[in-house]
């Protein structure tokens, strides 16, 4: 009898080691998602600083390599005054590479002290999973 009951107990140990591994893994994964986040939230905040509260030709620092190259810095820059970013969509992971985020900027014309308003539709990436930098991959909208 005891031979018999071999299988079934070899069985249901490899059952709870494989549940046991599968839940590492879980928890290892949700930790990097957790940080991967927290670097876009850092990129993220340190974008909408640099449009709100510097001048916004340094948002262009934000541009992948790719996209900066083709888009350079546009003169005029220093005469606008970002007087609104509001978040209109947080952040949306597309993929664990990519990410969206939608926001409402108001600008004024320092010297015609006109007001302005656009809808910004920013794509971000990194080179890879395991990269913790992010980079704006679409172009910077016109302040126009």
């Amino acid at each position: 009898m005891r031979d018999a009951n071999k299988p079934i107990a070899f069985l249901l140990l490899s059952l709870l080691l494989l549940a046991g591994c599968s839940t590492v893994e879980s928890t290892v994964e949700k930790v990097k998602d957790a940080q991967m986040a927290k670097d876009l939230k850092k990129y993220l905040n340190g974008y909408e600083s640099a449009l709100r509260w510097g001048q916004p030709g340094q948002a262009y620092g934000f541009l992948s390599p790719e996209v900066a190259e083709q888009n350079p810095v546009p003169t005029g820059l220093d005469n606008i005054h970002v007087s609104e970013y509001d978040i209109i969509g947080p952040p949306v992971f597309v993929t664990k590479t990519q990410a969206t985020q939608t926001v409402s900027i108001s600008y004024i014309f320092q010297d015609r002290q006109v007001q302005h308003s656009l809808v910004d539709n920013q794509m971000w990436e990194r080179a890879d999973e395991e990269s913790r930098q992010w980079y704006r991959s679409n172009p910077i909208p016109e302040f126009k």
